[in-house]
């Protein structure tokens, strides 16, 4: 044909019959880039070094300084330096899932020394003098304490949210104050889980002294707000278990702290509830579902509600999941008789519905360009959809939309028919692969192992690489909204050694918290608004160039991992196919392709994953140039750093395609990457319509499976706890459901992800067979009856049925 033709003279003739050639045979082998190999040892050589010297000069306290409200470091900025301490109002608050991303809700002061007693404001205030209240409180500011003159400026304070209202007996881990319970209230977490007629009456201890009793309070403090106590001790109790794992490992580091041990009685009953619902999923799912639900307290109690659902459920999820992998393996086993008719009412479902979506989108716009219609003027998302599905011009468009897309799908499958079937016959293939060396499926298993090893050691050398350098101060004016300008007006004067400080300057705490005052008054006071306070740590070059280097180690490593992964599963597909008679592939193909991958290939897989690695750090490198550079505000500067990451993203994209198909071929060839690269650059160009039809026809089946046993899981999880109540009790059978349908998803796309490998590696094999063997006795087709049927080709002998 003129487009083989074309398509030969461009990407250059077939590669040249090999007499010799029998697939990845390893005595045919050399090792390949060898010195990339060598570059790679040394740079992990030099990254441990690296972590060495992170280690022994780094120090992980300086990353956790707590920081307090006002954004100052507790024992380090100017105005806290004798306060290293950090106390929470409400420390409950900080358990809620997007508090990493906006920070605990609950305001945060630095003190001297966490709590040594217990504090509740509601069943206090009237029992304790004003002295005593004054002496107990904790608030944001000495100011605020200090300005405590009567019991109705410690109500308004309170209110406002400028002193704690209440606070339990701490102990510091980390420099932040954890609550510390007794062992009397111990035995009784959680309240709210104990039987209700224990909790309304005991016959030996009513209420009031329990509750006393547990916070070491007397009884008579309780008094008429018994109620109120008890619903603040069941929050404080909800947490205890919470933060049992903090108390676990400041006992390692801190003095003994008690810890929660139940007695005898009922302790099986409280031990079960406990499993149940009061864990730290059940506070974390709280939280999160309070973002979303009507009412903090329904929210919490849903929270435990679906804690308590999963732990019922576990069973269960692990049944559905075990099911799912051996339906898994099943439907790969399958494929290869039902690939074709799945895949074509696929094709034809898909062809089907896009006809209906445009003869209902014509209907549609027809019928509301001929009906008058007033918008909806509400304010909220309905009204807005509402509008924009009255509208003729929406169904218009997307007629139109349909409509071509209707035509593209067909003309595509009408034109691609030929090679669709290619697809379905090498999917068919890569089933028969899969199957007959079924421990493939688990390899990706080993590849997680080693990446989540790998990230951890990045992450821990940033981190004490982060750790190392000397703290920057600079001198700043405190944000305030009473002020124009939107930050303090203190007049905040330096003198003496800090004669030179200005805002914005660098400083030093002591030197400022001993030279400079404020004249705001007539007497000297010290500046609270105005603070040196910590600014960053400042590298040293080598640390600078260091922390580059354990980022461009993390990305090589990472890559490198995925093309060992990559590597392996080519080798064992490859030799599975260039074996002529299928009965005769070793058992053990896995093993020996892992051994003839770390025996000769390391070097290409270093080669390939240092080109994507290079080409991430670009990546990398413009998005912390486009962070730099976003104050200026240059259109032209944000168009061209915007056009080069997207070329870099495309750049990547099509390398790991490359590496991909390069690694295959070294796996067929047992040459070199560039050689590699090459040679499967021009066998998919010379082989451009197959490649795309192949490419987008199995991931549109994998896709089809996938969907086809997550759902599978989902409704039969439903069936089962929905008609068998007496086995299972649920709140809401969505828990489960979701769970098996959620972890059934990621399964099935480690399954199919090999298979996809599978059905890739066949197809580069078939296309080398399609170019080197014409199906004589001395050049034999290695392909199946089936793809030979489909090409119009046959071998000249019969050959045996152990091949098929």
């Amino acid at each position: 044909m003129a487009e083989d033709r074309d398509l030969i003279e461009k990407y250059g003739q077939p590669m040249p019959y090999d007499r010799n050639f029998r697939g990845p045979e390893w005595r045919n082998r050399s090792c390949t880039d060898v010195p990339c190999l060598l570059i790679f040892i040394l740079f992990l050589g030099g990254w441990g070094f690296i972590a060495q010297y992170a280690v022994r000069n780094g120090d992980l306290n300086k990353l956790v300084v707590p920081t307090d409200s006002f954004n100052r470091k507790c024992g380090i900025d100017s105005s806290v330096l004798d306060k290293k301490y950090l106390f929470f109002f409400d420390l409950g608050k900080c358990i809620d899932p997007v508090v990493p991303l906006t920070g605990c809700p609950t305001p945060q002061v630095c003190v001297e020394s966490c709590p040594t007693q217990t504090f509740i404001w509601d069943t206090m205030k009237n029992s304790l003098s004003f002295a005593e209240l004054k002496e107990r409180m904790i608030c944001l500011t000495d100011a605020d304490k200090n300005n405590l003159k009567s019991v109705n400026d410690i109500q308004r304070a309170i209110d406002e949210q400028r002193c704690a209202r209440w606070y339990v007996r701490s102990a510091q881990f980390l420099n932040r104050c954890m609550w510390e319970f007794s062992p009397k209230l111990c035995e009784f977490i959680p309240l709210s889980l104990l039987p209700r007629n224990r909790r309304a009456s005991d016959g030996s201890r009513n209420a009031s002294t329990l509750i006393a009793d547990t916070v070491d309070l007397p009884a008579g403090l309780i008094g008429d707000n018994a109620n109120l106590a008890e619903m603040k001790l069941e929050a404080l109790a909800l947490t205890a278990m919470t933060e049992a794992p903090i108390r676990r490992q400041q006992q390692l580091v801190e003095e003994p702290a008690i810890q929660c041990r139940r007695r005898t009685e009922q302790a099986e009953t409280i031990k079960q509830k406990v499993r149940q619902a009061d864990t730290r999923l059940a506070k974390l799912v709280g939280n999160m579902v309070a973002h979303f639900y009507n009412g903090t307290h329904d929210a919490q109690q849903l929270g435990e509600e679906i804690v308590e659902d999963i732990m019922n459920s576990w069973y269960v999820v692990l049944m559905a999941l075990m099911c799912t992998l051996v339906a898994s393996l099943i439907l790969i086993a399958l494929m290869r008789w039902f690939a074709a008719p799945i895949l074509w009412i696929s094709i034809f479902g898909v062809l089907i519905g896009l006809g209906f979506g445009v003869y209902y989108s014509v209907k549609q716009y027809r019928f509301w360009r001929d009906t008058a219609t007033v918008p909806n003027h509400s304010l909220n998302l309905e009204a807005a959809v509402k509008n924009i599905l009255q509208e003729a011009n929406t169904w218009l468009y997307l007629s139109i939309f349909l409509s071509i897309s209707f035509v593209v799908i067909l003309l595509l499958v009408i034109v691609l028919r030929s090679r669709i079937s290619i697809a379905i016959a090498l999917t068919k293939e890569g089933s028969k692969a899969v199957s007959s060396i079924i421990s493939t499926v688990f390899f990706p298993i080993f590849s997680w192992v080693l990446f989540i090893l790998a990230v951890a050691y990045a992450i821990g050398v940033g981190l004490y690489l982060g750790s190392i350098g000397e703290p920057a101060f600079r001198m700043i004016r405190q944000l305030d909204s009473n002020s124009q300008t939107g930050v303090s007006n203190e007049n905040c004067v330096c003198t003496g050694p800090a004669v030179e400080y200005k805002v914005g300057g660098r400083c030093d705490p002591q030197i400022f918290e001993q030279n400079c005052y404020n004249t705001d008054f007539f007497a000297r006071s010290p500046c609270r608004r105005t603070t040196c306070s910590f600014a960053e740590i400042e590298h040293p070059p080598f640390v600078t160039w260091s922390i580059v280097y354990n980022v461009f180690g993390f990305f090589w490593l990472t890559f490198f991992i995925a093309a060992f992964s990559d590597m392996v599963l080519a080798l064992t597909f490859a030799t599975w196919y260039w074996t002529f008679k299928k009965r005769d592939v070793p058992f053990f193909t896995l093993g020996r392709a892992f051994r003839q991958t770390i025996f000769y290939h390391l070097g290409t897989l270093a080669f390939g994953a240092l080109i994507l690695a290079v080409c991430r750090m670009i990546r990398v490198a413009l998005e912390y140039l486009d962070s730099k550079l976003k104050k200026y505000d240059n259109t032209v500067t944000r168009a061209i750093l915007c056009c080069m990451k997207c070329f870099f993203w495309l750049l990547e994209t099509f390398l790991r395609f490359l590496n991909r198909n390069a690694y295959i071929m070294c796996a067929i060839h047992g040459k070199n990457f560039c050689v590699s690269a090459r040679d499967a650059f021009n066998l998919i160009m010379r082989n451009f319509l197959r490649v795309i039809a192949v490419d987008k026809v199995t991931d549109f089946l994998f896709f089809l499976s996938k969907v086809l046993l997550t759902g599978a899981a989902g409704v039969g999880t439903y069936y089962f706890v929905v008609h068998s109540p007496h086995l299972i009790q649920l709140h809401y059978n969505a828990v489960p459901v979701t769970l098996v349908v959620i972890a059934a998803f990621l399964m099935t796309t480690v399954f199919f992800g090999v298979y996809s490998m599978a059905v890739d590696t066949l197809f580069l094999c078939f296309l080398e067979d399609c170019e080197r063997n014409d199906g004589s006795p001395e050049k034999p087709f290695y392909m199946s009856k089936q793809l030979m049927r489909i090409l119009g080709k046959r071998n000249k002998f019969q050959r045996q049925s152990s091949n098929i």
